[in-house]
Formats: structure tokens, C-alpha cells, sequence
């Protein structure tokens, strides 16, 4: 065994900073620079992927001693460490991290879109998942909508009539998003962000997406994005309807509100208001500062070398710097937090939970 697979399969897991990865399509737009801060490639991004496990993208670890190590190879080798023993025995033949955190920035609309369930995505021959998600607005231009489900309950016969006929956006029902809005969509769900509107997206493992609808645009190269209607239309459930932004409900802390519980994960909005000791479930969280800027302080674990001596001293304690945008991945048994925020700005923080 190497010492860098020693150090992997025994280093105790510790919250990673990851390297963003940024992905550019026709609709992207500039405020990965201009509101969160970032160093770019291209002035335009859609996409920033925060977190992830998949074969379209794959995080690297950029702080401690995992440091240049990407989530794979922790997902391979300490799967249960990384997810907690309830994540583990359900995804035990799924050896993914089995939630994904993006930023998206819509400077114009995405296609109108579906995303299959498991089941669909399998007995369709996909590799891939299916795909549960869930926006929280971060910036929104006024004026800008989205769409989420339909105006009415439409046969699937009607909506596939109207996808055919390109007449499917008049079947949508269309939301005038407020910043800090969270939206649901299960699989199934009919929807489209809309030109002006910039989202932190917590979902499934799963980069499968099949669109009805691309407003009649040209890619790149002059020629119409591909759409996927069959595959979409068997997407769709017998019942559609209005999708509304989830009520806020309170949590457990004063700090704490809960904006969605389902079946894959939770989230919960943070404002911190002064220092906090954050314990955790035995779960792993995707964190995220929406607003304002943290500083995350939690224990990384010595680097361990092969015989190294039982009796170490005290892991040392170090602390990481969070900005607005900026995200953390707080493995299963890490078992605390201390946030700090500066004393000027309140922060806001995104905690999605493993479920």
C-alpha cells in the first residue's frame, strides 16, 4: 500500500473545501464573477458545480490533508465515513456521493425541461439517475420569471400535443421569484429558469435532462439544441399542476429555518448573527454561504503515516475562510463546526442534509 492510499484510507474525514467546476452553455451569464467574486475563465458561466461525484464532473479537494485527493477516491474508500451508516445501508449497491450542489446563472432562459425518477431512467437504458431538485434564489433582476409546473391539469395527451406544435410554454405556470424563494421539483416536474434569475441548486446525483422546449434557439454552431420529447413525455406524470415556493417553517434553533424536507435531502437557511457551535447528526451536509462571509473552524486530524505513534497529541484546530458563494462539504463523522462571522454583516448559510 502507498502512503497516499495509507493516508486515505485512514486519515480521519474532515469539512473539505472543493474546487468549483464551471460549466459553459449558451445561457450562462456573469455574476459567478461579479456577485460572488470569482476568478473565471470566460466572462460567462452557467454553471458551478460546488459539489460533485459524477462522470461529468468530479470535485477535488483543495484544503488538509486530502489535499489534490478528488471525492471519488473518498466515496471509494470511506463511503460510509462520508455519508453516516443510515446513507450507506440505502445506497449500498450506488457507491456515489448522492447529492450534488451547483450555482446556476440564467442571463437567458433554459429549455423547458424534464427529469425522469429512477425507475424511468432505468427501464429507459439511461447509465445515469434520475434526478430530484430543489432552487434557492440568490439574485433575481426585476421583471424575471420562471416556470414551474403547469396553469392547469393537462392530459398527457395535451401536453404532448402542445410540446409537438411548440406551443408547450402556454401550458406553464409562471412565477415572479422573490430572492430567497425555494422551489421543489420532484421528478416530473415541467420547469425552466428564466433570463435574469441566478439559483443555488441542491439535487440528486444526476446530470439527466430532457428538454421539450428551447424557445426555437440555435446553438453555437447555428442549429437547434436537441430535444428530447419521447423520452420527456414518459418523464411526465398522469397529474401536473402549479408549483409554489415552500413555506418556511422554523427549526429546531433560533438561527435555523427550514425551507424543504423530502425523501433525498433537507435544507435549512442559516443567519448567524454571532458565533456558533454547530454539532453534528452523524449525516453529511453540503454548506454554502449565500450571504455575508463565515469563518468555519473544526479539527482536520493530523497527517497519519504508516506506524505512526497511538498516542498523538491533540489534532490542531484550523480554521477556513468562507465568502458569499463560497461551499463546504462536512463529512458524516465530523462531529462539529464553530462559525464565526465578521462582525459587520450578518451571514446567510445554505445546509443541505443527506437524507
Amino acid at each position: 500500500m502507498s502512503p497516499f492510499d495509507f493516508l486515505l484510507q485512514n486519515q480521519p474525514l474532515y469539512p473539505f473545501r472543493l474546487e468549483p467546476i464551471y460549466k459553459d452553455y449558451l445561457w450562462g451569464g456573469d455574476r459567478l464573477r461579479t456577485l460572488l467574486g470569482r476568478s473565471l475563465p470566460k466572462d460567462a458561466i452557467a454553471e458551478s458545480w460546488e459539489i460533485a461525484n459524477h462522470p461529468h464532473g468530479e470535485s477535488v479537494i483543495l484544503n488538509g490533508p486530502l489535499r489534490g485527493r478528488n471525492l471519488a477516491e473518498v466515496v471509494e474508500n470511506r463511503f460510509q465515513d462520508l455519508v453516516g451508516e443510515d446513507v450507506f445501508r440505502r445506497c449500498s449497491d450506488n457507491h456515489r456521493f448522492p447529492l450534488m450542489l451547483k450555482y446556476l446563472d440564467a442571463r437567458l432562459p433554459l429549455s423547458v425541461q424534464v427529469h425522469p425518477n429512477d425507475e424511468q431512467a432505468k427501464e429507459m437504458g439511461f447509465p445515469d439517475f434520475g434526478k430530484t431538485e430543489a432552487w434557492v434564489v440568490v439574485d433575481v433582476l426585476p421583471g424575471s420569471s420562471l416556470w414551474l409546473g403547469t396553469n392547469r391539469h393537462y392530459s398527457k395527451q395535451e401536453l404532448e400535443n402542445a410540446a409537438f406544435s411548440g406551443a408547450l410554454a402556454d401550458c406553464l405556470h409562471r412565477v415572479e421569484p422573490k430572492v430567497g424563494d425555494c422551489f421543489y421539483l420532484p421528478p416530473g416536474t415541467l420547469h425552466a429558469l428564466g433570463a435574469g434569475i441566478m439559483v443555488a441548486e441542491v439535487q440528486t446525483n444526476s446530470d439527466l435532462t430532457f428538454r421539450l422546449f428551447d424557445w426555437n434557439r440555435l446553438d453555437a454552431n447555428g442549429k437547434p439544441r436537441e430535444l428530447r420529447i419521447a423520452e420527456a413525455l414518459r418523464s411526465l406524470p398522469e397529474t401536473n399542476g402549479p408549483v409554489e415556493p415552500q413555506h418556511v417553517l422554523p427549526a429546531e434553533h433560533e438561527f435555523c429555518e427550514r425551507l424543504l424536507v423530502s425523501e433525498r435531502f433537507t435544507i435549512n437557511r442559516w443567519t448567524l448573527t454571532e458565533p456558533f457551535d454547530w454539532k453534528n447528526d452523524g449525516r453529511a451536509h453540503m454548506w454554502t454561504v449565500l450571504d455575508g462571509s463565515v469563518h468555519a473552524f473544526f479539527t482536520a486530524g493530523r497527517r497519519i503515516a504508516p506506524r505512526a505513534e497511538s498516542g498523538r497529541s491533540q489534532d490542531p484546530e484550523v480554521v477556513e475562510t468562507l465568502r458569499r458563494g463560497d461551499s463546504l462539504l462536512v463529512p458524516a463523522m465530523s462531529t462539529s463546526v464553530r462559525w464565526n462571522v465578521d462582525a459587520e454583516q450578518d451571514a446567510v448559510l445554505l445546509d443541505a442534509v443527506v437524507m
